[in-house]
């Protein structure tokens, strides 16, 4: 009598052994970019990215989102954006607009002082986090001795793709960079140039982010 329960103990045993790590039986949630196009003079100085996508899974998107890239003739990435939706039901068409947002934005990741025999500097590290590409950027570094602010300096960039990182130093302007003890480095806004929207010549799309859930019966 034991050994007739003890055998589908095993088998069960066995085929758990065999089930893939990775096998679920929910379904995964799926976003399909049916069409998309680029869309010049829909406002003053706009472009914008149209298109359909649909809920290609058996689960109910509660979020999902398309992100949108323009560039120039060259290749060039110029502007992103991002378009997203809630609760899209399995089969379901969903018409995005992603439209060129234009702000211009730098933000320094890190920077340190360096002194040795050819002089004082701030080296550094800035990404444009922002949805444009800089055509013109400026970061002023402050240096400091123990009595105070010493003197002042810059560096600037061009054409700073969106998510790009730019590598900057700022060269201590005078001879007794000795006594130099701290610096501080900062994003000059008023000094962001973006480039214009006339430039962007083509675009691609991509799924972003997608949060869905199973659909009961």
């Amino acid at each position: 009598m034991n050994k007739i329960w003890f055998l589908p103990l095993i088998l069960l045993i066995m085929l758990a052994g065999c089930t893939p790590r990775r096998f679920s039986l929910l379904p995964r949630a799926s976003l399909l970019i049916l069409s998309h196009h680029l869309e010049k003079g829909v406002g003053e100085d706009t472009v914008q990215i149209t298109g359909v996508a649909r809920n290609n899974s058996a689960a109910e998107l509660q979020y999902a989102e398309v992100i949108g890239k323009f560039y120039d003739k060259a290749g060039t990435l110029l502007h992103s954006g991002v378009d997203s939706t809630i609760n899209l039901s399995p089969g379901q068409t969903w018409e995005f607009t992603i439209s060129v947002g234009v702000h211009p934005a730098l933000n320094i990741l890190s920077y340190y002082l360096k002194k040795d025999s050819s002089g004082a500097r701030i080296i550094g590290e800035a990404e444009n986090n922002g949805d444009v590409m800089l055509s013109f950027a400026e970061i002023t570094g402050t240096f400091y001795c123990t009595a105070g602010e010493l003197a002042s300096g810059t560096a600037t960039t061009l054409r700073l793709g969106v998510g790009e990182i730019w590598e900057f130093t700022i060269f201590y302007p005078r001879s007794n960079y000795e006594i130099v003890s701290s610096v501080r480095a900062e994003v000059n806004e008023d000094e962001l140039d973006c480039e214009p929207i006339e430039g962007v010549d083509d675009t691609t799309v991509q799924v972003g982010a997608l949060r869905g859930s199973t659909v009961m019966p």
